[in-house]
């Protein structure tokens, strides 16, 4: 007897199960680590019997459950319209969460969560600038100080009026949301609302993919409304560079670019990067899978992915992919896409403008 109350999710989730699994070979979990069982095909096959009460093993299906990179690479290659397997999956790790079957590396960001409301520990809170645009400093970019004088540079020499805030206790959820943690997740993001409304914003900005996909597509589908508009932080850079608002001196340089899996996947945000690398005057070599067919860096342990041995076959595949441009720079534009792929001494797109720009 199925548990499923929407027979459509239902037959859905079937037809995947019983479908060629010809995405899996867009799949970074499966081809880096080569397991059948974590598959798009395999994971929606446990889903059903799960929901039919086949399955005995409970620890053993939550586990796959949080082996999935959540990156929407089976999303983007699908043969049918209208359906993501991660909305089931992310119905796995809700119950898992409930049933307190989290992988360690989950459990722990969790709970540091539940103690400073962020995912990383005590932080000091950022607050400068006025203005009705506001850039949100997401927590892989706090951790960056780089990125967060890269990003005080250009905001001060566009001239632009942004309201920068952060830190602190301000989230965006998306770690409880990866979680399972559907409550908790949903009290976050009331919270942000509170934060970005209070500020008196039209427009927020934000350099994190999952930042950006929480508040533009998660938000409303938990029940929280904002009458915000919602940017990468790449749209906006490139948008100072078109109006000229930024001056910069262009390289002879070739550059590989690491297309973020949200940021590709879910936003549909790959010529706004590749616009900037080419006014900065770089040739860029494109790796293999590159924007829509890109491979997710694997993302910090605990994060998307619930377990470290997995996360680490998958970024060392990216790795792998990338170096084979032989490019002289490589590239990123997502906080945690450039502290994972570290061993390629990855940039964050915003460095490279600090770097490049012309003051006067």
């Amino acid at each position: 007897m199925s548990k499923m109350k929407d027979k459509k999710e239902l037959e859905q989730v079937i037809n995947c199960a019983l479908c060629a699994d010809m995405c899996k070979y867009s799949c970074p979990t499966y081809l880096a680590a080569g397991n059948e069982t974590i598959s798009p095909q395999k994971i929606a096959r446990l889903i059903v019997y799960e929901d039919k009460g086949l399955l005995e093993d409970r620890n053993g299906f939550s586990d796959v459950m949080f082996q999935s990179c959540m990156c929407g690479a089976c999303k983007r290659h699908c043969i049918y319209s209208d359906y993501d397997l991660r909305k089931f999956i992310q119905m796995g790790r809700s119950k898992a969460f409930k049933e307190g079957m989290l992988p360690d590396e989950t459990k722990k960001r969790v709970e540091t969560f539940t103690k400073y409301g962020n995912p990383h520990g005590e932080r000091q809170l950022i607050q400068k600038g006025t203005g009705s645009v506001g850039y949100f400093v997401s927590c892989s970019a706090y951790k960056d100080e780089r990125l967060l004088k890269a990003m005080d540079r250009i905001l001060s020499a566009s001239k632009e009026k942004v309201q920068q805030f952060g830190g602190a206790d301000i989230c965006c959820g998306a770690p409880l949301y990866y979680a399972g943690d559907t409550k908790g997740f949903k009290k976050v993001a009331r919270k942000m609302k509170g934060e970005i409304e209070g500020r008196g914003l039209k427009k927020v900005i934000t350099m994190c993919p999952n930042c950006l996909k929480m508040m533009r597509e998660v938000y409303p589908e938990a029940g929280v409304d904002l009458n915000v508009q919602f940017a990468h932080t790449t749209e906006f850079l490139a948008s100072l560079l078109k109006d000229r608002k930024l001056k910069v001196k262009k390289v002879k340089s070739t550059a590989t670019y690491h297309d973020p899996c949200i940021l590709a996947n879910d936003m549909d945000i790959t010529a706004a990067p590749r616009q900037i690398l080419t006014a900065l005057g770089y040739e860029i070599k494109e790796p293999v899978y590159t924007k829509e067919h890109t491979h997710c860096c694997g993302a910090p342990p605990g994060a998307r992915l619930g377990f470290s041995k997995l996360a680490d076959q998958v970024k060392s595949m990216r790795i792998n992919e990338l170096k084979q441009t032989g490019a002289d720079v490589y590239v990123s534009a997502c906080p945690s896409c450039k502290a994972v792929l570290s061993d390629l001494a990855v940039k964050d797109i915003a460095e490279l403008i600090s770097k490049q720009m012309i003051h006067g």
